[in-house]
């Protein structure tokens, strides 16, 4: 059924459904107006679960990838919550939605093991996303820069550069595919690059976005945005040539210095926890992890990587 069909229904179910997820009271707040206005508008992909005449849960999913939805919310009502219910929404959903590509990590009211076993029977490998941050009482790394490099703001002119060190660092990586628009590598990095440079996830900050150029050619960045709640990394990108010369250490700590000069004490970024050297780089930065992880699942199927990934 459609969301529309019952849009306050829909938004009491998303309401309900979003503590399960292991969000936080602050990331619960900060979520469901969005989700509501979108829903009461028409604007969001989704459909409401029926048996029969009777609706039984709901579903929200972003359809813009190539490699099929990304299911982002799926709850049954109370009573309703067994695996048998949850497989036959997957098998719906697939059947008017399309094939699904990235589902959540959680089956509210089904034990974890379950749904693993049930998910890996369909061809689903498990993954983590973390949101971490820069505690504000740590003073930020020097940032600076390796022999031969100069570290530099970002600027409008980087667009076409970014977007090509950009499809560089993240080929064949799960981080490329969560955000994945189009299967042409270039026309891809260059679409969210775009996104980044004119505001789509937040007002850009080129003032603590950081370059790093050795001989005039771009080796790595930082992207930075203003996100509700304060600055976001939003791209930490280091060309795979150059990776072990401390190339995203330079221009991460570069970015976080700017960030204090700016007066700034909020430092966010996301990570997913299968790229164990971003992790580890972050970590030894001194980010910590402030939600998370937050589990999901992709189809590997139907989602490239690289087998070293």
């Amino acid at each position: 059924m459609p969301l529309t069909s019952d849009p306050e229904a829909a938004v009491r179910r998303i309401a309900v459904a979003l503590p399960s997820f292991e969000l936080s009271a602050e990331e619960t707040a900060r979520r469901l107006p969005g989700l509501a206005e979108s829903v009461r508008s028409g604007d969001a992909p989704g459909a409401l679960l029926a048996d029969g005449e009777r609706t039984v849960g709901v579903a929200l999913w972003d359809p813009t990838s190539p490699l099929g939805l990304t299911l982002e919310l799926l709850a049954l009502d109370v009573g309703e919550q067994t695996v048998a219910r949850y497989t036959e929404a997957l098998d719906a959903i697939g059947g008017s939605g399309g094939p699904v590509a990235f589902a959540p990590g959680i089956w509210p009211g089904v034990p974890g093991p379950e749904q693993g076993r049930a998910m890996a029977a369909r061809g689903f490998t498990p993954f983590a996303r973390s949101e971490m941050r820069y505690p504000a009482d740590r003073p930020p790394p020097s940032g600076a820069a390796p022999a031969g490099v100069t570290l530099r703001p970002v600027t409008e002119e980087d667009r076409g550069p970014l977007a090509a060190l950009h499809a560089r660092a993240y080929r064949g990586l799960l981080d490329r595919y969560l955000f994945y628009r189009d299967p042409d590598d270039a026309r891809d990095a260059a679409q969210l690059v775009g996104e980044l440079f004119d505001g789509q996830w937040g007002p850009p900050r080129l003032d603590c976005s950081v370059a790093a150029e050795d001989g005039g050619r771009l080796v790595a960045a930082t992207f930075l945005v203003d996100a509700p709640y304060g600055p976001l990394i939003a791209d930490v990108m280091v060309d795979p040539a150059e990776r072990g010369r401390g190339l995203g250490r330079a221009v991460l700590g570069r970015s976080l210095v700017a960030l204090r000069a700016a007066g700034e004490t909020v430092a966010v970024l996301n990570v997913t926890d299968e790229n164990v050297p971003a992790l580890r780089l972050y970590e030894s930065i001194g980010f910590v992890r402030s939600l998370g992880p937050s589990p999901g699942w992709y189809d590997r199927g139907r989602v490239p990587l690289v087998p070293s990934a």
